[in-house]
């Protein structure tokens, strides 16, 4: 038997997890769902704050706030007005609860639904079609780039609980936000608990915490996990390519960008339809200034029908590198597909800055409108445009709350401000990791900054240096550095400039020569 539950014009399907009005899927995330069938099991009771904390969170403790946002979420996902709710009421010192009556419908499993009203029945049908829909795309777009590859569909398993848990966890991850990947870690732990030899659970958990630690502030035990996972599954099938994009994954976290490359190769040499493991690739090419090579690869995930949400972004900043006009374009063609994805945001955000335009670039982000609009790397551009307008303490507090990945920018700020202490203690911790592996330029350019506010133009000249033989081939983002003025307008900055053009100008060469790019640099 299968029980919807109608809800003024509403259907929710408890077994499905779905929410349908007139035919139409809503798009109520995992948590949300939760929170609402909190309220649904409670109606027309209100749910008080500490019992959602319980029920929905598994009495982990979560701030009145975290709450507050969550039921907004559902209000927004349900289409509710919060001053007139039709669906969410809140109660004032009572919490929340069902503007209205719930009824529950028993139907066996299979049911036409011919005993609904019309709007009702066309509700349920579509719905089911939508939600069989869904596990295709969840499959199609949770195989993601090398910031972020491959998650392989529940579908590959009986749907059992294991597997339930499993496709929740997936859910969760494509919302793409902090909480909501720490629920998926949750769930995907739970679900080895009852199969540790689960292959889909395990590969899920792997890229669950390498996505923690690589955009909200996972630690290096998460980090440590994940690796050990995708290198016990690949023991176990050395041929297997979402385990080798995995290994891939934890290893460009943990900036072992040479190590990292080579898994993503062995990836779409196993499997050459693996698009997401490609466009790492090309990321961690475009990283090392190998415009060409980046570009090559990124077009051939493109090929394959099944590119990453960030193909189109990573096309552009290689292009925007060489100065070549259809940067524009595929920045404009990124935005349009992905405007509520924070990494196309943000390097959209980076380009504004480095084109000296911040209040642009402060007002794109203020008005992203994504689920993850606190993730650390949209802030971190945040206090970089506001460094750049002479806002210091709106940028102290929005890098504060980027946590580490702001804390070099927090350094550099206090350090020209003439508080030297924080970035003489960060200095020290952030050069002792950079000096112990393979590192990305981006880090060197970053303690570059971090020193020329000391007032150590010697160390910071030396750092950019590193940096460019590491393949750093962004001038603007130079130039119009808060902190690295003063010496990129120095002879030695000259210096920098002419290097990293003279790179620039052999990978133009090479794009505008190779005929497999033509469809890009028409």
């Amino acid at each position: 038997m299968n029980s919807l539950i109608i809800f003024k014009d509403l259907v929710i399907d408890q077994a499905d997890r779905t929410v349908a009005r007139e035919g139409e899927r809503l798009n109520v995330s995992d948590l949300s769902f939760d929170v609402f069938e909190a309220l649904i099991a409670a109606a027309p009771a209100p749910v008080s704050v500490a019992q959602l904390s319980d029920t929905v969170w598994n009495g982990i403790h979560v701030s009145d706030e975290t709450i507050a946002q969550r039921i907004a979420l559902l209000r927004k996902a349900l289409g509710d007005n919060p001053k007139t709710p039709d669906y969410v009421r809140t109660v004032r010192g009572a919490g929340y609860a069902l503007a209205g009556a719930v009824t529950i419908k028993t139907e066996p499993k299979g049911a036409s639904h011919r005993s609904l009203p019309g709007h009702l029945k066309i509700g349920l049908v579509a719905a089911a079609g939508l939600i069989s829909l869904g596990f295709v795309i969840i499959q199609v777009q949770s195989r993601e780039q090398g910031r972020e590859p491959a998650l392989t569909s529940a579908r590959s398993e009986p749907e059992t609980e294991t597997a339930l848990l499993v496709r929740r966890a997936q859910q969760q991850m494509s919302l793409h936000q902090a909480e909501e990947t720490d629920r998926a870690i949750q769930l995907l732990r739970t679900a080895l608990e009852q199969d540790p030899d689960s292959e889909t659970a395990r590969l899920a958990l792997s890229f669950a915490l390498s996505t923690k630690a690589t955009k909200f502030q996972g630690d290096f035990a998460e980090e440590s996990e994940a690796e050990a996972i995708a290198r016990a599954l690949i023991s176990e099938n050395g041929s297997n390519s979402d385990a080798w994009s995995a290994l891939g994954y934890t290893l460009s976290a943990q900036g072992r960008s040479d190590e990292a490359l080579a898994a993503y190769r062995q990836a779409f040499e196993f499997d050459p339809s693996n698009g997401p493991a490609m466009s790492s690739a090309a990321h961690l090419l475009l990283l090392r200034g190998d415009l060409q090579q980046s570009l090559l690869l990124d077009m051939e995930a493109r090929k394959t029908g099944n590119p990453s949400r960030y193909s189109e972004i990573q096309i552009a900043q290689s292009l925007e590198l060489i100065g070549h006009p259809a940067a524009n374009e595929w920045r404009d063609r990124a935005l349009a597909l992905n405007p509520g994805q924070a990494v196309v945001t943000k390097e959209i955000g980076n380009s504004l800055l480095k084109r000296r335009r911040p209040e642009e670039a402060l007002k794109l982000l203020n008005a992203y409108e994504g689920e993850d609009g606190s993730s650390p790397q949209l802030l971190v551009t945040r206090g970089r445009a506001l460094i750049m307008l002479g806002r210091d303490e709106e940028a102290r507090s929005s890098l504060n709350e980027a946590g580490w990945r702001g804390q070099y920018g927090l350094a550099a700020l206090e350090a020209r401000d003439g508080n030297p202490d924080l970035a003489e203690r960060w200095f020290s911790a952030a050069y002792r990791v950079e000096t112990s592996g393979d590192i990305d330029p981006d880090l060197k350019v970053q303690l570059a900054e971090v020193s020329a506010a000391l007032g150590r133009d010697d160390e910071a000249f030396s750092l950019l240096s590193q940096a460019v033989s590491l393949g750093w081939r962004d001038v603007p983002w130079l130039t119009t550095s808060p902190f690295l003025e003063t010496l990129m307008n120095s002879p030695r900055g000259g210096q920098l400039r002419d290097r990293i053009n003279r790179e620039l100008d052999a990978q133009r060469y090479l794009i505008n020569n190779t005929q497999a790019l033509s469809s890009l640099v028409r």
